[in-house]
């Protein structure tokens, strides 16, 4: 068999044991270092999807809360529309009664039937 140098060929440059576990070490420190980089990216990445979808939540729920609390409102508006429509229709029946008109008239206007003397009291303060 022929050596190297007789066929013409070059010698293949063979790299000492050291310097090969050396490379190795070295890729293996800058593939660390980017799994690190793209795992704190992923991280920041996530973290701010998080706290966007956290802030929207919270936006929602404030606002849910307003609307609960209008529609509150408006229920006891709704309540005391409803209650004062029933006391105007009880006032409008009771206004038809001849009666209850001339009682009206004789304590609010201070009218009275012939023959009746009236007696004012003012209140005392």
């Amino acid at each position: 068999m022929p050596t190297p140098l007789e066929s013409g060929r070059p010698a293949p440059k063979i790299k000492p044991l050291n310097d090969r576990k050396k490379q190795l070490s070295q890729n293996a420190i800058e593939n660390r270092r980017r799994l690190k980089n793209r795992f704190f990216l992923c991280l920041t990445v996530f973290l701010l999807i998080f706290s966007l979808m956290g802030w929207s939540y919270m936006e929602k729920r404030q606002l849910i809360a307003e609307q609960k609390q209008s529609f509150q409102v408006a229920e006891q508006e709704q309540t005391k529309a409803k209650k004062e429509t029933a006391r105007l229709k009880e006032e409008i029946n009771r206004l038809n009664d001849k009666e209850y008109v001339a009682n009206l008239a004789r304590s609010e206007l201070l009218y009275s039937k012939k023959g009746e003397t009236i007696f004012y009291f003012s209140p005392e303060d």
